[in-house]
């Protein structure tokens, strides 16, 4: 008997089919070869990986309702016209049949429909921790969320979005989503890709001294700022944003307190006056034509960032509560914002071309019209 038993594992083993990836949990999950139903938690860093892997098409339950929703966003300029822009999130344009497939998340993104999710029964869930659809501080709702999922009998694989200082633990994500379609290298080899921005940008400002240093400060337009008596908001010097300003550009975050969306005061903003600002998604995108030609931000005006007009958007990034796969435009804008001489032999809209073609793969032509998603052809009329 035990001789047959010996000889029936062999044979199982001879033709598994399946095979262990160990999440960034730690946890080994039973992954099948033939995977062609992946549902996916996350912003769409995971869908921006499979589409360099070539894996797409295997997604077929999606958890953020940003690769389903059409945003818009107005705001009247001091003449009294209106000003409005769109965009999509990048997956969305370059994958517009995500709109069709099943969104196991409420249209606010806060509440996961675990019913739905197991009425799809898809054979793998990747989850992102840190994505807006499930932030990663609140360690009892994540908790729950994994132990739910995994109660339904679904396999489950965990990533963590970078937190603090900490993107290079993309590398890490990256490492998982290869290992599920077999393709490692080619996803390791997408980090280094990515990875080159931040070496580049390392080597130019590293000799800087402290007291050629540029202070910058991330500033947050969300209109409910204005509704609850602030003006703008902040990004600590904790926060992945600030690590890019200081950590990799070499600059100095003009706002030294900690955590993420501070509120600030007209007075606090003048207390603060930095050399340069970059405008992240916050609610809406916001163009620098909002903070100069707005009278919502009137009074601002003296502000010495204002006044020298060294005043950047950051790329359109709807739920961007963690780093995506385009994070290094981020980075180069911040970079060549802060210190423009620098970076002047780098067009960030020939770059952002590049980048696009070599990532997704797409055509020039694809690559010019993610650029205008990302609402980045200010770059281009500025020869930025």
């Amino acid at each position: 008997m035990k001789f047959f038993i010996y000889i029936l594992m062999i044979f199982n083993l001879a033709f598994a089919k399946d095979f262990l990836v160990k999440d960034m949990r730690g946890v080994d999950v039973k992954i099948s070869d033939s995977l062609t139903k992946i549902a996916t938690i996350d912003d769409g860093f995971v869908e921006g990986v499979m589409t360099h892997l070539g894996v797409i098409d295997k997604v077929k339950v999606i958890g953020s309702w940003s690769m389903k929703r059409d945003y818009k966003y107005s705001f009247t300029k001091i003449s009294g016209e209106t000003y409005t822009l769109r965009g999509w999130n990048t997956m969305k344009y370059l994958h517009p049949w995500l709109n069709d497939l099943p969104c196991i998340n409420s249209p606010q993104g806060n509440v996961i429909n675990f019913e739905e999710l197991a009425n799809t029964n898809p054979q793998l869930v990747i989850l992102r921790v840190g994505d807006c659809t499930l932030r990663g501080s609140n360690k009892d709702a994540v908790d729950k969320t994994i132990s739910t999922i995994e109660a339904l009998g679904l396999p489950l694989v965990v990533i963590y979005a970078p937190k603090g200082t900490e993107i290079a633990t993309m590398k890490d994500e990256m490492r998982v989503l290869g290992e599920i379609f077999g393709q490692k290298e080619k996803a390791l080899k997408l980090f280094d890709y990515l990875n080159k921005t931040q070496i580049l940008i390392e080597e130019r400002t590293k000799n800087l001294k402290d007291s050629e240093k540029v202070t910058m400060l991330y500033m947050g337009l969300n209109p409910n700022v204005r509704k609850n008596g602030g003006v703008a908001t902040a990004f600590g010097v904790n926060t992945p944003e600030s690590f890019i300003i200081e950590g990799i550009a070499n600059a100095k975050n003009a706002f030294r307190g900690d955590g993420t969306n501070i509120i600030l005061s007209t007075e606090q903003l003048y207390a603060i006056n930095p050399d340069a600002i970059v405008l992240p998604t916050s609610n809406g995108y916001h163009p620098a034509s909002e903070l100069l030609d707005s009278p919502d931000f009137e009074k601002l005006g003296e502000l010495k960032a204002v006044q020298n007009k060294r005043v950047y958007a950051m790329p359109w990034s709807p739920m961007n509560c963690a780093r995506r796969v385009e994070y290094p435009i981020d980075m180069l804008i911040i970079a060549k914002a802060a210190y423009p001489k620098l970076f002047s032999d780098i067009k960030v809209h020939e770059f952002v071309l590049k980048f696009y073609k070599d990532v997704y793969g797409v055509d020039e032509a694809t690559a010019k019209a993610l650029r205008s998603e990302q609402i980045l052809d200010w770059t281009v009329e500025d020869d930025f």
